[in-house]
């Protein structure tokens, strides 16, 4: 069995092109990812709040105050001043809906969710909904996937399955720890606040079964990445899809991702060395047929998203000769190993 072929980094004057169409947005700096994601379809249950009306709230506050009352629950709310077959219909209502209840005894009470609604001014409602969920694969650093969250639905011209057969299996026990976790977390990593459970077949209702199978669509997606000035002094990056068949990039963002990603992805936050960058900078060099004494004699700089060579003059005479992009500042390099890399523009500056 061959080997499968190590897919091409988009080259230089795609990252020119690229930093072109996206500097309106003023970044600092411009990274390129290529992720293997997983798009996973569930069924799940979501809540919706609605604000309680009038006759709702105020039969909650008398019920509040005057519970738990025996059978004889309409003659005792007669302050509001309703005929009683729509008080009596109301009362149904708040049944359904959990909000109250009679208990062992007989007697009328509010639940927790009545109480809660009373508090909030707000009523809960649930209903079942097919959700897609985009997923982070890293299984190649031994790690779970982690959750991706979307600025905007996944582009139908990006639905391109991936052709790597190795792809690993996702895992449903991800997503339903997701959904587990804390309003908290879920706030920090954007996760939908909404989806109260995951809905899976269970083999019991064969008719409704069928809605509950997940579904996992996996595709291998490159991304530029752009690190934006802090807002509220907390650092973001943002994520701009690209089609590696042409290299065309989507100017809308996918993904915005704050430092709470930086221990999943710390290279998307964090600078290569400067011992990367040297070597970056011979690799670019030595096709040229640069003198290797002015190559290791140049001083590197790192400015934002600039590598600035102070080279020799001429080291910078030779690269005229070439009519090299370099001398334009057309010229774009990347650092890095895995699947995230550091783009930088080089710029010559004579010793």
């Amino acid at each position: 069995m061959s080997a499968a072929l190590a897919p091409a980094w988009p080259g230089s004057r795609v990252l020119l092109a690229w930093w072109r169409e996206l500097s309106q947005r003023k970044p600092r700096q411009m990274r390129v990812g290529r992720f293997l994601t997983h798009r996973v379809e569930a069924l799940v249950r979501v809540r919706r709040a609605h604000p309680l009306d009038r006759w709702q709230r105020a039969l909650l506050q008398l019920a509040h105050t005057r519970l738990p009352l025996s059978g004889q629950f309409l003659s005792a709310l007669k302050d509001l001043q309703l005929d009683a077959q729509i008080l009596g219909q109301l009362l149904r209502e708040l049944t359904e809906l959990g909000l109250l209840h009679r208990n062992g005894a007989g007697l009328w009470q509010l639940t927790p969710a009545g109480r809660n609604s009373l508090e909030t001014g707000t009523l809960d409602e649930f209903h079942d909904q097919r959700r897609t969920f985009a997923f982070l694969d890293k299984a190649t650093a031994n790690l779970p996937p982690s959750f991706l969250p979307l600025d905007r639905p996944w582009p139908s011209d990006l639905d391109v399955p991936t052709l790597d057969t190795t792809a690993p299996r996702f895992e449903i026990a991800r997503l339903e720890t997701c959904v587990g976790q804390s309003p908290e977390w879920k706030s920090l990593r954007r996760f939908p606040s909404d989806v109260e459970a995951l809905l899976l077949p269970d083999g019991i209702d064969a008719e409704s079964s069928w809605r509950r199978v997940v579904l996992d669509a996996v595709t291998t997606q490159w991304f530029a990445f752009l690190d934006l000035a802090p807002v509220d002094e907390e650092a973001y990056v943002m994520g701009f899809p690209a089609r590696s068949e042409d290299w065309t990039l989507d100017t809308k963002p996918l993904v915005t991702l704050s430092n709470a990603w930086r221990d999943d992805l710390p290279e998307l936050f964090d600078e290569p060395s400067p011992q990367q960058w040297r070597q970056v900078w011979r690799d670019w060099c030595q096709p040229r047929g640069l003198n290797v004494e002015d190559i290791e004699a140049s001083r590197l700089e790192r400015l934002d998203h600039r590598l600035i060579a102070h080279a020799p003059p001429r080291l910078i005479e030779r690269l005229r000769t070439l009519r090299s992009d370099a001398i334009k500042q057309e010229a774009w390099l990347l650092s890095g190993e895995g699947s995230i890399r550091t783009a930088a523009q080089l710029e010559l500056r004579s010793q």
